[in-house]
């Protein structure tokens, strides 16, 4: 070996521990790194279980008073809405929407005693007749002159085993749940369009969807297929409006179990109705507190909301990022308690001329 290669292996020799220091350093930074990111997602999380929505929408503020001043809305969320709307917003005109007319008018009539509401609008209409809904929406534009929200929450749920109901289910479903609010929003879209920026308010849409919309569920086979694609073509139709500059925003809220009479209402088959609440329905979110979280969010411009209690909300996450994960917790722990059937209770098909098994949730 010649004296210059000598030295050049004794500066390799010497250059050695430098570049393991460097590389145990690069290493440490990323070891600390990734534990503050894990720690961060970890404490996001918690937050998330303890306030039963998204980290974002945990961290969002009560719309102000004056957030809804001089809207109007047409809304088929129901009571809790209607009520939380005229009592914590000011000179907002409602048009409430549903199939039973005796029973909106005494929502409007409570609505009426409340401080925010100046008027309240009754305008019944049945989702299952799709046929029906531009005339109803052309009605709802000349109750006030305009709709600035759209409330698109009125559906049906199914506790059925997609072998043992009909083709005809599946199609009753996807109307009352998806194409009826597709209908509405486009019955209306033109009215939006034609004031363009000489309107005081950016419309606005929001769509009840469903842990059913991110997550599938047994005997809910139908409802999980509407509520996909309720979220897909409302997702897609953000995404259009916002490439054509049209100021009109629009909200998936993705809830969870609420207590509601969705479950009692749920259609085994088109003439049967489950006509029980689940376990689940019982012990989840109070109405009061979705619709506090849902105007807040529309307020503030959110594109879509998590609600949902704990176990659900912790699904939603471990589906967001560990799907595969996600897919094995629900099969081997969760699906089964859901996979609840029951003989149902008689109701009337719309084709006999009287209501449908779907009531507004």
């Amino acid at each position: 070996m010649s004296f210059r290669s000598f030295n050049n292996f004794h500066f390799e020799l010497r250059a050695m521990p430098n570049s393991i220091q460097h590389l145990t350093t690069a290493l440490s930074a990323i070891g600390a790194t990734s534990l503050l990111l894990v720690s961060a997602s970890l404490a996001k999380l918690s937050l998330a279980l303890l306030k039963n929505s998204d980290f974002s929408s945990a961290l969002l503020r009560a719309s102000p008073r004056s957030a809804f001043d001089g809207r109007r809305c047409l809304q088929r969320l129901g009571r809790a809405l209607a009520l939380h709307i005229c009592n914590n917003y000011d000179n907002v005109k409602l048009i409430l929407s549903s199939r039973p007319q005796d029973k909106l008018e005494l929502v409007a009539a409570k609505c009426l005693c409340q401080k925010g509401c100046n008027e309240v609008k009754v305008l019944p209409l049945d989702l299952a007749q799709l046929s029906n809904l531009p005339s109803k929406a052309d009605e709802a534009l000349n109750l006030f002159g305009r709709v600035d929200v759209l409330v698109n929450n009125g559906g049906v749920s199914t506790r059925s085993f997609a072998q043992n109901s009909s083709s005809r289910l599946d199609v009753f479903v996807a109307k009352v749940d998806y194409l009826s609010h597709v209908s509405l929003t486009k019955s209306l879209l033109p009215s939006w369009q034609q004031s363009g920026e000489s309107s005081t308010f950016n419309p606005v849409i929001i769509n009840t969807s469903s842990v059913a919309g991110k997550l599938s569920a047994p005997v809910r086979t139908s409802y999980c297929g509407a509520k996909h694609a309720l979220q897909g073509w409302f997702d897609a139709f953000r995404l259009e409006l916002e490439l054509l500059s049209q100021p009109i925003r629009v909200m998936n809220v993705v809830l969870g179990s609420t207590r509601t009479n969705v479950a009692r209402n749920a259609i085994v088959e088109i003439d049967n109705t489950f006509g029980s609440s689940d376990a689940n329905i019982e012990l989840g979110l109070e109405p009061k507190f979705v619709v506090k979280k849902v105007l807040a969010a529309a307020w503030a411009g959110r594109q879509e909301i998590w609600l949902a209690p704990r176990k659900e909300m912790l699904m939603f996450y471990l589906h967001q990022y560990v799907p595969d994960l996600a897919k094995k917790i629900m099969l081997k722990y969760i699906a089964k308690a859901y996979a609840v059937q029951r003989p149902g209770n008689n109701c009337i098909h719309e084709e006999n001329g009287k209501e449908p098994c779907s009531q507004p949730r």
